[in-house]
């Protein structure tokens, strides 16, 4: 039996933790669905957080980044960091 695609998530990393929360009230504005998240270590940054992006909400978000100007450090595809047995202890 073949395993299963792993699931991906779009992280939008920052250089500034200011310009992160600006760009997360941006497009929570404009009912896009996004949350806030630990910059993964898989990927560099200069700021500790970044915006976990689902796939279906990509482009709806580059366009929130273009037309607010928020600069951003880059957007990175990772395989989801989320360990869903992370503070389970049963």
């Amino acid at each position: 039996m073949a395993d299963p695609m792993p699931v991906t998530d779009y992280y939008v990393l920052f250089f500034s933790h200011t310009s992160g929360m600006a760009l997360y009230e941006f497009v929570r504005q404009r009912g896009i669905r996004v949350r806030i998240s630990p910059a993964p270590r898989a990927a560099t940054s200069c700021c500790g957080m970044s915006l976990l992006v689902e796939q279906r909400e990509l482009e709806a978000v580059k366009a929130c980044i273009e037309v607010s100007g928020i600069e951003i450090d880059k957007i990175v595809l990772l395989p989801r960091q989320i360990d869903p047995m992370r503070h389970k202890f049963c």
